[in-house]
Formats: C-alpha cells, structure tokens, sequence
C-alpha cells in the first residue's frame, strides 16, 4: 500500500495551486468551479486535490500541520529556499540534523496558509 493521494482545503485554491505548479513540479489535472477545485499529478503519480474551504470547516490547520517534500541532499534544500526566497516568499531558516534523525529542512507558509517543509530524509533505523 502507498499513500498516494492528499486532500487540502484553502482559502484560496488558485494560489496555492500555482505554488505546487511553480516550485514542485505539479501539473493540473482537472479544474472545476471557479477556484472552488482543482486537481493536480506530478511524476510519481502523486494526487493532491485542493478545495475551497467551507464556511462549516476551521480557518486554520492545526499548529503542527504540514506537507513535507523530501530533496536529496543539503545543497538541495539550500538551493529550494534560495528560489522560493527569490519568489518574494519567506522561507524560514535551514535546521540541522540532530539526534532525532531529521536531516536538514526548513518551513515556509504557502498560499492559503498551508505549511510546507523541504527536507532531507530522515535517518530510519530499526526499532
């Protein structure tokens, strides 16, 4: 089993599709509505729908939410803040590894309010 398809619910649906289009590669699948759904694929057959928010749902995700993508190295992480800085995004500071076994990564707020990691994968060991 792989997990292969997320759904988010936004504020603004055609920003953030324009973010995952822009800086990871998504292509758009299918819209429908005005800015109310869209879905979008990337490469590895990944699905993420985005949907307009509804006036039942919360205003925000929790605190600790977030979607998290995995680059190869630490100059790959380096180089994604670089581009988003550059985009006029902000992008918060690069931690480092530690002994939790995260690699180097970092967060940045996306359209809509949503958080968004960029890191190196985790160090897995065997329980």
């Amino acid at each position: 089993m792989k997990l292969k398809h997320l759904n988010l619910a936004t504020s603004d649906v055609g920003a953030l599709a324009a973010f995952f289009q822009r800086f990871f590669a998504f292509k758009c699948l299918l819209e429908r509505g005005a800015g109310a759904f869209v879905i979008l694929g990337n490469d590895d057959d990944f699905v993420l729908t985005l949907m307009k928010r509804k006036k039942s749902d919360p205003d925000v995700y929790p605190e600790t939410f977030h979607v998290g993508f995995y680059v190869e190295d630490r100059t790959a992480v380096q180089a994604k803040r670089d581009e988003l800085m550059a985009a006029g995004l902000s992008p918060r500071e690069i931690q480092e590894a530690g002994r939790s076994g995260r690699g180097a990564h970092f967060y940045c707020t996306a359209p809509g309010d949503i958080l968004i990691e960029i890191a190196t994968p985790p160090e897995l060991h065997d329980a």
